[in-house]
């Protein structure tokens, strides 16, 4: 591949992911570290990529999400609603009476909110606005809020000054959410605030249960917080390629199909 050919390559992948490590780009295009620096060099140059922590992100979207690593909450929030509404539910039917538990940012598992059991205590420590939210008038819910600062394009509030707060929660099940899943890289997110808050809270954690739509599988994104083996459920809508399925098996990890709420045990 001519040069020329793979930086017009390139760049149509990273306008398609977002948001790419510098491992991802080297892996992707076959190319040494030099050689990557050098062909986003150009990219940067042209105005059409950005440099962010640990590797770019693409900057030829619109006014109100140019510059962000993050497509803003509003724009995540319109993909796949009926599948992150379904996963919200089937999550939600896993909270059991006197669980302490955590639910991450993020648009699907915010969508955990509506379903929240009314019916029996147990206690919820959360960043995700749209879950503070929907949690506040439950009389049965002892809600505990982490996050001193607000990110509008997530809808959470991050920013922690002692990371050894979460020492003092016993989680017993963390509903956790990722911008990529890949057999290789584990679950990955793109912003670095957050990426701090989940990577402790899936060490601490009891129980790690990730909820994923489709487009999530097989994508990278800038920070790794967890194995894919480490977890212990994945809820999701409809079917999984069978190289997932076979990998969940042999690691002992649920799969929830939220379309037909079968749960697959590993065997």
């Amino acid at each position: 591949m001519l040069r020329k050919e793979r930086i017009d390559a390139m760049q149509a992948y990273i306008s398609d992911v977002k948001t790419a490590s510098m491992k991802e780009l080297e892996d992707k295009f076959d190319i040494a570290p030099s050689t990557l620096r050098r062909d986003l060099a150009s990219l940067i140059a042209a105005g059409t990529v950005k440099k962010v922590y640990g590797g770019v992100t693409d900057n030829t979207t619109t006014p109100s999400t140019k510059g962000n690593a993050l497509t803003v909450y509003s724009e995540r929030q319109l993909a796949a609603p009926t599948e992150k509404h379904q996963i919200g539910r089937a999550a939600a039917q896993l909270i059991e009476p006197e669980d302490l538990i955590f639910i991450d940012s993020g648009t699907t598992t915010a969508e955990m909110g509506g379903f929240l059991p009314t019916d029996f205590p147990f206690t919820l420590v959360t960043n995700n606005l749209q879950i503070i939210n929907q949690a506040a008038p439950l009389a049965n819910i002892k809600l505990v809020i982490i996050g001193m600062n607000f990110d509008r394009r997530t809808q959470s509030f991050t920013g922690i000054d002692d990371m050894n707060i979460f020492s003092r929660f016993n989680i017993g099940k963390a509903f956790m959410a990722a911008t990529g899943i890949s057999l290789t890289r584990g679950l990955s997110n793109s912003e670095y605030n957050e990426y701090l808050i989940k990577a402790e809270i899936f060490k601490k954690a009891h129980r790690k249960i990730l909820l994923i739509d489709q487009s999530k599988f097989g994508r990278v994104s800038l920070l790794t917080y967890g194995a894919l083996q480490d977890i212990d459920a994945i809820v999701t809508y409809g079917n999984v390629d069978a190289k997932y399925r076979d990998f969940l098996t042999e690691n002992n990890v649920q799969l929830i199909n939220a379309k037909t709420q079968q749960a697959v045990s590993p065997s």
